[in-house]
């Protein structure tokens, strides 16, 4: 159906504003990035065209980008399927209304209100190896109990207790360790968003469904996997989508943990980035990382589209 002129003009009218916004602050910039990265360009001086020298820096000269990439696989692996899974577990027992529901709701969520920069500040003072660390303060707790345990089954000739294989204080947030240190962070900060998600959409499985199913003899688990899990699946795979893309553009947590000087034990790509740009001003190298880091956020997000394709269940 044909629109009339005022309806043309009030739809231009409409979008014209949000599609300048896109195309001067998204568009253009992300088309000058792809230009710089086939240049070698340090922010002042004139580009001097190199073609892909760029990116055989990447994967030639030096392997930090790979370093950097494993650390993001590292994250999505692990942080992402534990908060996957987590946020599906809390999410099926608020729906089952558990005593308390509401309460755990606005406490699971609370942590997606705090600034990020703030949840990392808070994380290293977990983390830290002086008095304030609240992680090694307990482990020494626990190491104490243990050691004095183990001397009284000695006088008695019983077997000895096992004691924490490491030195303590830990040092969680160390260069070393911190990529394996920030998957409970990411645990904590963002189960209680995809919980949410995830319980909206279960909220919306009619009820007669279950009561059927328990009329059937069906065990709390079985109605999960054959009635919850189906009719979210659309849901699951946003969710899904939003994990990859949340650990592939990682930055906050490791530039402060790090002290903004991220070394090779403990870059992300973000972080490469980041560095490349405005503190070594290779705009060449770190637009190549741009790009790269564009394409593989859009072939996994693609692949995990394509592998939760089907046809969507009516109800």
């Amino acid at each position: 159906m044909k629109m009339r002129k005022e309806q043309q003009v009030f739809v231009v009218s409409f979008l014209a504003p949000a599609f300048f916004l896109y195309t001067a602050f998204v568009a253009f910039p992300s088309v000058r990035a792809l230009l710089y990265s086939l240049q070698k360009w340090d922010g002042l001086s004139i580009p001097e065209w190199v073609g892909l020298r760029n990116f055989y820096d990447l994967f030639g000269d030096s392997d930090l980008f790979v370093a950097a990439l494993q650390h993001n696989l590292i994250l999505m692996a692990f942080g992402g399927c534990f908060t996957l899974l987590l946020s599906l577990f809390f999410a099926a027992l608020l729906h089952r209304r558990v005593r308390g529901a509401t309460l755990f709701r606005v406490t699971f969520f609370f942590p997606n209100v705090i600034s990020s920069v703030a949840i990392s500040l808070l994380w290293v003072l977990l983390y830290s190896t002086t008095d304030f660390g609240v992680i090694n303060g307990c482990l020494e707790l626990i190491q104490r109990a243990l050691v004095s345990a183990n001397g009284h089954l000695s006088a008695w000739g019983l077997p000895q207790l096992p004691v924490i294989p490491f030195d303590l204080p830990f040092p969680f947030a160390g260069t070393k360790y911190l990529i394996y240190s920030i998957v409970p962070m990411i645990i904590w900060m963002s189960t209680g968003f995809y919980m949410v998600l995830f319980l909206a959409a279960m909220e919306n499985i009619p009820e007669t469904f279950y009561e059927a199913a328990t009329l059937d003899g069906a065990t709390e688990f079985r109605k999960f996997w054959h009635i919850t899990l189906p009719l979210i699946r659309e849901v699951l795979t946003v969710g899904l989508v939003f994990l990859v893309i949340g650990c592939l553009k990682l930055f906050d947590a490791v530039w402060i943990m790090e002290n903004q000087w991220p070394q090779k034990e403990s870059h992300v790509l973000a972080t490469v980035l980041y560095q490349k740009v405005f503190t070594e001003y290779n705009v060449g190298y770190g637009s190549a990382v741009a790009v790269l880091l564009f394409v593989l956020v859009f072939l996994s997000t693609l692949l995990t589209l394509r592998l939760s394709r089907k046809e969507a269940i009516e109800y």
